[in-house]
């Protein structure tokens, strides 16, 4: 047995996120070898009841099992101990074992890594807010990470591969279940410019536990993670006290309305108070990291008052006017689909909207199918770089 298989025995004897794992393997002085040995015969006397079942149901012929189910479907495993797992989360508590991805792991050690997060319903502000920052950070070389739902996290992936950008969606379930149905076909595109990421196994279904657990990699993987928009008991108000648990930056975009009765920026007031730092740019992000981005910061090479986040700032900020640096190797854009190499609905929708122009979502399924049938292969059109989505559900080409 391989070391790798070990990691991936690991994971499913205790689970994926269940941090009793980290204390067992620290028992046998972090040597996953040991442990195996020990654990999997039934030597291992500080087991739980549960663990002990678990640990019996982790068999040779399941590891197995799923190993040719990740081969089949084209997804590749990274254990712990592997050379290309991300650094970052090695730091973080209870890191998962063994990631499941699909694309190229390698840009969340290639780059800077900034996590982007927010309401599932964004405002016409915060969508143009997300998508001018997004574009920005990309265009600089930083690698967009998002969770992949609808609504902010997919504007923030859309935003980055648009920009030629790098970007990584962290799910909260198995690769091979359908989540979000919105963006069924969007997974296989940002493999092509990043990588789609997964403690869980190929098939495990999402529950609210898995979210939670799902928003520790997010924040883990990054040095920051921005809040575009988010109400109170927002999901990304999660994202933010594992990010502020795990010593990243916090970024917020300051409130479009502070007087709106429902509510809908109130989450980030607290983070702001905190000593979140206020985002008006990418600059303001980028700035952040003077090693990474000197050419960001003001002229004297010293940040403005307050412009940092819940982390220390650091001691030295002299390196304004040093050349810019070059974006990394790994960063640099894959073209844009162009529409020759389409086909289907996809051609269908682009040979629509070039003829009508600038077409409503709901005047589009008149003319070529049901909405809802319709909406993953726009997602798809909008990351290929070939259509854009305005407010009030309207499209056109770019």
């Amino acid at each position: 047995m391989t070391e790798q298989d070990m990691w991936l025995w690991l994971s499913m004897a205790f689970g994926p996120a269940n941090p009793r794992k980290w204390n067992i393997l620290e028992h046998f002085g972090g040597s996953i070898s040991d442990c195996y040995e020990t654990v999997s015969s039934g030597g291992c006397e500080r087991l739980l009841p549960q663990d002990k079942n678990s640990v019996a149901d982790a068999t040779p012929e399941k590891l197995e099992a799923l190993k040719k189910t990740c081969e089949k479907h084209g997804i590749k495993i990274c254990a712990y101990s592997d050379p290309d797992y991300p650094e970052n989360l090695k730091e973080i508590y209870n890191p998962p074992a063994v990631l499941f991805y699909t694309g190229d792991i390698s840009c969340l050690s290639g780059s800077l890594v900034i996590t982007v997060v927010g309401t599932r319903k964004p405002s016409e502000y915060s969508v143009g807010v997300c998508k001018s920052l997004c574009t920005g950070l990309a265009k600089s070389g930083v690698c967009i990470a998002s969770g992949f739902a609808v609504g902010s996290d997919s504007l923030s992936h859309r935003s980055a591969i648009l920009a030629g950008g790098r970007t990584v969606a962290v799910l909260p379930c198995g690769h091979l279940h359908p989540y979000p149905k919105e963006n069924t076909g969007a997974g296989e595109v940002i493999s092509k410019r990043g990588a789609v990421i997964s403690e869980y196994f190929p098939n495990f279904k999402p529950n609210h536990l898995s979210f939670k657990a799902r928003n520790r990699i997010l924040s883990g993987i990054s040095s920051g993670v921005v809040i575009i928009q988010a109400g109170i008991g927002s999901g990304s108000l999660s994202t933010a006290s594992f990010a502020v648990s795990q010593g990243r930056d916090i970024f917020c975009i300051p409130p479009h309305d502070i007087l709106d009765p429902k509510q809908p920026y109130a989450g980030v007031y607290d983070l702001i108070r905190s000593g979140a730092v206020t985002v008006f740019s990418a600059a303001d992000v980028l700035q952040a990291y003077p090693a990474v981005f000197p050419n960001s910061l003001p002229a004297k090479g010293k940040l403005p008052r307050k412009q940092r986040s819940l982390k220390k700032a650091p001691a030295e900020n002299e390196r304004a006017g040093v050349e810019e640096p070059k974006r990394p190797a790994n960063l640099v854009p894959s073209p844009i689909v162009p529409p020759e190499e389409l086909g289907g609905k996809k051609l269908e929708i682009f040979n629509y909207l070039k003829e009508h122009g600038e077409t409503h979502l709901d005047q589009l399924a008149v003319g070529v199918g049901d909405v809802f049938e319709l909406e993953a292969y726009i997602t798809e059109l909008e990351l290929d770089g070939l259509i854009e989505l305005l407010p009030g559900n309207r499209l056109r080409l770019i």
